[in-house]
């Protein structure tokens, strides 16, 4: 079974794969006929189009934190320009919400500066490695963190997981819960509900494949508003201890625009867009650490810190002023990929 760790929103909690073992032999998992039916299952007709099994994270609110710090920051936004339909889905599904609940996360801090070295420091102060570079002039940089620690209410003990192909992984045993387990609808696998000492909710469920970015908040948040809840044949459950640290670009948010037009700057746009989120789970509990950093131009279109690489198969073509057809059109593939030596023929 598939040994990754989903995140959604912080509402949500984390969700990783579970394997439920006997509890007689608690490195034995379940007979394959009973653990068969946990596996290979679709969730009706919410299956988005393209799924993955690549271990992934989805932190939004550092994300909207980071965008609310820059409007703050500016203090003349008109209003935000997308370009493209994730930025929309993420200003108008996402961002509008979450703006308004950052006042009510204490876990979530920021900064905003026209030093990127002071930016670098404070994540770095955090524990963060992600770095953004000089903003050119008049930009400047914002980043948001969120650290998020959450005791289990009732400690777990320590124990191992078995996958069906053997190997063993350390792993959490809880058989002190027995009130909150759900279902979805034409879903056999257990939605696990896990309180913690300060009444937040982790909910843990499997899944042979999932969506991929705000796609998969779409299937998370499907998933919990549909659950119900069912009776829970186990005596306790057991799931895998975690360590995850991710780095990711956020090329999407590349060139959303703050519109300042009554500003000396008629607008600034994200340039660099970083995250980092690592996440440890163990039997006492878990601690998430994701931070956002963005780097700001003004008034200029961003510019690519790297150069744009021509890596398929591409067409060609030559114009000349006056003439009322191309020159030359070519299509080029890899077979004529080759060093001429020179422009003699």
């Amino acid at each position: 079974m598939e040994q990754s760790v989903r995140i959604s929103s912080p509402e949500f909690g984390a969700i990783t794969p579970l394997v439920l073992l006997d509890d007689e032999n608690p490195t034995d998992t379940l007979g394959a006929k009973q653990r068969s039916k946990f596996t290979h299952v679709r969730l009706g007709n919410m299956q988005p189009e393209k799924m993955t099994t690549k271990t992934q994270t989805l932190v939004v609110y550092p994300i909207s934190s980071a965008v609310r710090e820059a409007g703050l920051f500016l203090k003349t936004v008109e209003g935000i320009t997308t370009s493209n339909e994730t930025q929309e889905k993420f200003i108008d599904e996402i961002h509008a919400y979450c703006k308004g609940d950052i006042s009510q996360i204490k876990e979530i801090e920021s900064i905003a500066n026209i030093d990127h070295k002071i930016i670098n420091k404070w994540l770095e102060d955090r524990g963060f490695q992600i770095k953004l570079v000089p903003f050119g002039p008049g930009g400047f940089g914002v980043a948001s963190v969120l650290d998020l620690l959450g005791e289990w209410a009732i400690k777990g003990k320590e124990w191992s997981v078995q996958t069906d192909d053997g190997k063993y992984y350390p792993g959490i045993n809880m058989n002190n819960y027995g009130k909150n387990f759900y279902r979805v609808k034409e879903n056999p696998n257990f939605i696990i509900e896990i309180e913690t000492r300060d009444n937040d909710r982790v909910y843990l469920m499997m899944a042979d494949e999932v969506p991929e970015g705000f796609e998969l908040l779409d299937y998370v948040e499907k998933i919990h508003n549909e659950k119900m809840t069912v009776p829970f044949e186990y005596d306790g459950f057991i799931f895998p201890k975690i360590d995850l640290d991710e780095e990711t670009v956020l090329e999407w948010i590349i060139g959303l625009r703050f519109e300042t037009p009554k500003g000396d700057i008629p607008y600034y746009v994200i340039s660099q867009a970083l995250q980092q989120t690592k996440l440890k789970m163990n039997e006492i509990g878990f601690r998430v650490k994701s931070a956002v950093a963005l780097g700001i131009l003004a008034g200029a279109a961003p510019k690519k810190l790297e150069p744009y690489i021509i890596n398929r198969p591409f067409l060609m073509w030559i114009t000349r002023p006056g003439l009322s057809k191309p020159l030359f059109i070519a299509y080029l593939n890899k077979d004529v990929w080759k060093d001429p030596q020179g422009l003699e023929m």
